[in-house]
């Protein structure tokens, strides 16, 4: 004997050959009216119609129907009392596969059996009630559906009327109200034969022995196509709607089909819970919420009616199961109710519970996409907290070009579902990378000039400067702090510095390395001998807030001449970062190893001392993506030229510097570009771009300074930036004054 869970509008589900079944039990009073929660002003797109959808707007549906989703293509089989044939709200939709099964029936013990027929026509009004929340069309009056453009294979699985049939009778079998447990599972077969996808059957009750055997037959077809089945929760106070029932006939009570079974259980619009209600038992982490209190529908004419029950909830699940199978035909019903499930909207108390399930079904947030990544033929690498991030090595451009390259491309969430994605954006340049003039370099005390020329000023890398000022194997007062120096024999010396940056210039606007991980605070020494030198220097890059997971390792020789030349080779190994290139995510740098050479020359010549020095970078990126690939090296170079001369009773300089900046940095982007959900395959583009920047930065500087007082100085000069930060067009220019006194 089976029992109706519909709620208003449906009456006892019998098997057949029995007596009828007791009258349900009568509908829970309604709660106290609450006062709702004051709703926003309905968007343009939500019209009178779907505002009177009370399932729709629960669940918010418009987010569907703003992607254009309807359902249209997806069959959704309504198994029940049959549906309003000759209405408007189904016309044109009716799968001419929906079909009324027969009853077999005895009228007495030792009575031939016969078979009842009746036909697909809605008599009850609980088969187009619950078909008019999944799928009424939206004809602009009363309600519609959910997946309001969706078919419907109407499975009509009535059950007989048993009053005055009795042995020797005539009469002929009328319908009655409820179903047939018999045919549900003869329903289930035919509908997947038909190519249903989703079943909404809001019928609970009991039944055993073959028939309980047929119900785990039919539903195990349900599992091995992949298709959904949504039942209702019983309306009955304290009722477990799963332990003994129709739902673990289904499911099995080792709950082996439960990945493609959902239960819907309603609540108000203030979505309130009715103060009494059957409950999903095992099942409560399968089970949605639904707004299916005081909610419009149609009944059996096609006339608009107002229904409250748990009936309601389960074919509101359906329709919200066939617009995400529209948009997604590659998903089953397993993915779609693990999506539903996931999405869906707490209530109560946190987690899953008797009262709500998993939660409100939220289509909303159900459309969008759940962990979003890049998949390509080489891996797949997440978009979440996805970025990266440009120095001024690279100048501004490298940024858009990135953005523009991935501005239209596919992304799969963790469910397999297709979005068609513009990352634009994802690349920026650094906000606090250095660029153009740095006005804190221009205040920094830098040492005179007209101090005893340093046997070499030349060194980017710092590797053969001589800080301590020794001239003629005399040693001077260092002008840096932490610098040293010893003679070890008549013709050779040791000279150092302990805790500074290894990159040295006399010119504010000289530093070629700047921070662009290139680690260039350390510690240096040199070797002299005969007027040779050899330098050694080590640093260690500091993290900053910004990139705490970020560092840099450098180690570097340079060799002098007597003649001033110098030549200097150096490594510098990255953490986190290349060149200064950082990124995360599907644009991961795990790091990066630079190579860098320097050629210098320094010598006095015709009262001037000129210096000039370039320098030379390859470095190897470690991308850590899928996603992303350098094709070779990522070339770098750098130059400078200094010149130092009497001028008004003081020294004049004339600097020129180009800092370091990227030549050449071939970036290959492998991004997905097109989803084929019948082949199940991604295919994607190869994007190469070009890195480097447009334009190269020129410094150029002119000091005027003279000793004043004892061991002090007072400098003035001038500085101007064209392209600052490998930018055309913009320029930095500044004065500044510095005076010293020690």
């Amino acid at each position: 004997m089976l029992l109706a869970a519909c709620g208003s509008g449906g009456g006892g589900v019998n098997s057949p050959g029995t007596n009828p079944a007791p009258p349900a039990a009568p509908a829970p009073t309604p709660a106290p009216p609450q006062t709702p929660t004051p709703s926003p002003a309905p968007a343009p797109t939500q019209s009178a119609e779907y505002l009177a959808s009370g399932a729709a707007v629960g669940m918010k549906a418009d987010a569907a129907y703003a992607k254009g989703l309807t359902g249209k293509g997806v069959t959704i089989a309504v198994v029940d009392t049959g549906i309003d044939l000759n209405g408007g709200e189904f016309a044109g939709r009716i799968s001419p596969d929906s079909r009324s099964f027969d009853v077999r029936i005895a009228r007495c013990p030792n009575c031939a059996p016969e078979t009842a027929s009746f036909p697909l026509d809605d008599v009850q009004g609980h088969g187009s009630g619950t078909a008019a929340i999944a799928a009424a069309a939206k004809n602009g009056s009363g309600m519609h559906g959910v997946a309001y453009e969706s078919t419907i294979i109407a499975l009509k699985i009535a059950n007989p009327d048993l009053s005055g049939v009795t042995e020797g009778s005539t009469s002929p079998i009328r319908e009655g109200q409820g179903g047939n447990a018999a045919a549900i599972a003869p329903a289930i077969l035919h509908g997947a034969d038909k190519g249903a996808f989703v079943f909404t059957m809001s019928l609970n009750g009991v039944a055993t022995g073959q028939i309980a055997t047929e119900h785990k037959l039919a539903m195990d077809v349900v599992r091995a196509k992949n298709l959904l089945f949504v039942e209702s929760v019983s309306n009955n106070v304290g009722e477990d709607s799963f332990k003994g029932q129709l739902a673990e006939n289904l499911v099995g009570s080792d709950l082996s089909n439960k990945d493609w079974f959902l239960f819907g259980i309603r609540v108000d619009a203030n979505l309130q819970p009715p103060p009494g209600n059957g409950t999903p038992g095992a099942l409560a982490d399968r089970t949605l919420a639904v707004v299916a209190s005081n909610i419009q529908t149609v009944d059996q004419n096609g006339a608009a009616t107002t229904v409250t029950g748990n009936s309601f909830a389960a074919p509101a699940i359906a329709g919200a199961a066939a617009l995400l199978k529209q948009n997604w035909p590659q998903l089953g019903g397993r993915e779609i109710s693990r999506i539903l499930l996931d999405t869906a909207r707490d209530l109560g108390v946190a987690g899953v519970d008797e009262i709500y399930g998993a939660g409100l079904l939220d289509l909303d947030n159900a459309l969008k996409a759940q962990a979003p990544a890049l998949t390509t033929g080489l891996g797949t690498a997440a978009l979440a907290g996805s970025s990266l991030s440009f120095p001024s090595v690279f100048g501004a451009g490298s940024a858009g070009g990135l953005n523009a390259a991935v501005s239209n491309v596919v992304v799969m969430d963790r469910y397999g579902r297709d979005y068609r994605a513009n990352l634009g954006g994802i690349a920026s340049a650094q906000a606090a990378a250095p660029r153009g003039i740095l006005v804190g370099g221009l205040l920094r005390p830098i040492p005179a000039a007209w101090q005893p020329a340093p046997i070499n000023q030349s060194g980017v890398l710092g590797l053969a400067a001589d800080p301590s000022g020794l001239v003629g194997g005399q040693v001077a007062r260092p002008t840096q702090s932490g610098a040293f120096a010893f003679r070890t024999s008549a013709d050779s010396y040791v000279t150092g510095r302990v805790g500074g940056s290894i990159e040295r210039s006399g010119l504010a606007t000289g530093a070629m390395l700047r921070p662009l991980g290139i680690a260039t605070d350390g510690s240096d020494v040199a070797f002299v001998r005969d007027g040779w030198s050899i330098g050694f220097a080590a640093a260690q890059s500091r993290r900053s807030r910004r990139a705490p997971s970020t560092d840099a390792t450098y180690g570097g020789v340079t060799v002098t001449s007597p003649e001033g030349f110098t030549i200097g080779l150096a490594s510098n190994r990255e953490r986190g970062s290349a060149l200064g290139l950082r990124g995360s995510g599907a644009f991961a740098i795990a790091g990066g190893s630079t190579t860098m050479l320097t050629l210098g020359w320094s010598r006095s010549l015709a009262g001037m001392i000129l210096t000039g020095e370039a320098v030379g970078g390859a470095t190897s990126v470690d991308t850590g993506s899928p996603v992303m690939r350098f094709d070779g090296p990522i070339l770098s170079s750098g130059f400078r030229f200094q010149a130092d001369a009497p001028a008004l009773g003081g020294i004049g300089t004339f600097g020129m510097t180009s800092p370091l900046r990227v030549d050449r940095a071939r970036m290959r982007l492998t991004v997905p570009t097109a989803y084929d959900w019948h082949a199940g395959s991604i295919s994607s583009d190869a994007r190469r771009l070009d890195l480097a920047p447009g334009s190269r930065e020129m410094n150029f500087e002119l000091v005027w300074g003279t000793a004043i007082a004892r061991d002090g100085w007072l400098r003035f000069g001038f500085a101007h930036a064209i392209s600052a930060g490998n930018v055309r067009g913009v320029s930095d220019t500044a004065g500044f004054a510095t005076l010293t006194l020690r």
